[in-house]
C-alpha cells in the first residue's frame, strides 16, 4: 500500500516544498509595496550588480536598463550567466553588490512578493505535476482569473496533444509530465504562462526545447504578439532568431559584453554577436549539411530516416 501511494505522496511533497527553492527575506513589518498600475509593463534596472554564489562570482558589474514594453534577447555561450541574470528577477539570487530596481523600487522581499504574480515564466525547469492537464495549466492562478482554456490551447499549439489524451483536459500527465514528450511539455509550460492575464514581465529561458526550428520560430513569434504590451526577456541559443528583436544582449563569463541593435552588432565584424551568428550559420549550412550524416526524424511515434543516393535524390526508410 505504501509503495502504491508513493507517487502521490512524492507529488504532494514537491508541491509543498516548491517555494523553499527561492531565498526569502523577512522585514518583520507588514508588506506595503508600491506597484505600477496592473497591466502596465515593468521597467527593469540593474545598477552595477554583482552576484556571488558558493564563493564564485557568477555575474559582475552588470549595468542594464529595460524600458517598459521592450522585447530584448539574451545570447551567449552555455554557462555564461544568462539564466543567473533573469534569476535576479525571479528571486533566485540576491545582488552582493549594486541594486535591482523594478518600476523604480528596489526588489526586496515585499516587492518580489507583489511582482511574482505579474511574471510569466517559461523554462524547462518549470514543474509539470502528476495531475490533469487542466490543473497543470491553471496551477498558481487565482480561481476565475484565467483566459479561456481553448484559446490558450490553440495559442500554444496543444490541440493535437489534447486530441491524443484519453480523457482530454482531465487526463493526468504523469510524474514530471511523463505522458507528454519533451516538446509537448514545453508547450504545456507555455500555455500555463499564457493563461494568466495581465503579465507585466515575461521571462522566456530556452522556452521551446525539444521542438523543431520551424516550431520554435513560430511559437516565439506568436508569444511576442500575445505579450506585445509586456516587457519581455528571451534567452535563446537560436541566435539567428534574435535578429527580429529590437535589442540584444551578449553575456560572456558573467559580464555584459555587448548591448545594442542586432543589425548594428551583426555589421561589426569584430563583435561577439557577429561571431555567434557566424558559428550558428556554419553549423546549419556546413556541419549538418554533410551527406555522411544520417538524418532520423521522429514524427507521431514513427521513425523516418532520410537517405541520399549517389545522384543526390532523397528517400526515406520507415
Amino acid at each position: 500500500m505504501v509503495a502504491w501511494q508513493y507517487p502521490a505522496y512524492r507529488n504532494l511533497t514537491l508541491r509543498l516544498m516548491e517555494p523553499i527553492g527561492a531565498p526569502e527575506e523577512h522585514s518583520g513589518s507588514p508588506i506595503h509595496a508600491q506597484t505600477a498600475p496592473r497591466g502596465s509593463a515593468a521597467r527593469v534596472v540593474l545598477e552595477n550588480v554583482t552576484v556571488r554564489a558558493a564563493g564564485h562570482t557568477i555575474l559582475e558589474n552588470i549595468d542594464l536598463t529595460i524600458e517598459p514594453g521592450r522585447h530584448i534577447a539574451i545570447v551567449g555561450p552555455s554557462g555564461a550567466g544568462k539564466s543567473s541574470l533573469v534569476g535576479l528577477l525571479l528571486g533566485w539570487h540576491r545582488a552582493a553588490q549594486g541594486r535591482v530596481l523594478i518600476d523604480g523600487l528596489e526588489l526586496d522581499a515585499a516587492r518580489l512578493e507583489t511582482l511574482r504574480p505579474e511574471i510569466a515564466w517559461v523554462d524547462s525547469a518549470v514543474q509539470l505535476w502528476n495531475r490533469s492537464l487542466l490543473e497543470n495549466l491553471t496551477y498558481g492562478t487565482e480561481p476565475g482569473a484565467t483566459l479561456p482554456i481553448d484559446d490558450v490551447i490553440d495559442a500554444a499549439q496543444l490541440r493535437g496533444v489534447l486530441e491524443k489524451l484519453p480523457d482530454g483536459v482531465k487526463t493526468s500527465l504523469g510524474e514530471g509530465g511523463a505522458l507528454v514528450s519533451g516538446g509537448e511539455g514545453q508547450r504545456v509550460r507555455l500555455a500555463r504562462a499564457l493563461i494568466r492575464p495581465g503579465a507585466r514581465l515575461v521571462i522566456l529561458d530556452e522556452p521551446f526545447r525539444g521542438l523543431s526550428r520551424e516550431q520554435r520560430r513560430e511559437l516565439l513569434s506568436r508569444a511576442r504578439r500575445l505579450w506585445s504590451d509586456a516587457t519581455l526577456i528571451c534567452i535563446t541559443h537560436d541566435v539567428a532568431e534574435t535578429r527580429s528583436f529590437e535589442r540584444v544582449l551578449v553575456i560572456d563569463h558573467g559580464r555584459l559584453v555587448e548591448d545594442g541593435a542586432p543589425a548594428d552588432l551583426a555589421a561589426d565584424s569584430e563583435s561577439r554577436y557577429r561571431a555567434l551568428l557566424d558559428a550558428d550559420r556554419a553549423i546549419r549550412e556546413g556541419f549538418w549539411s554533410d551527406p555522411s550524416w544520417r538524418r532520423i526524424r521522429l514524427e507521431d511515434g514513427v521513425v523516418n530516416e532520410e537517405k541520399t543516393d549517389c545522384e543526390g535524390a532523397t528517400w526515406a526508410v520507415l
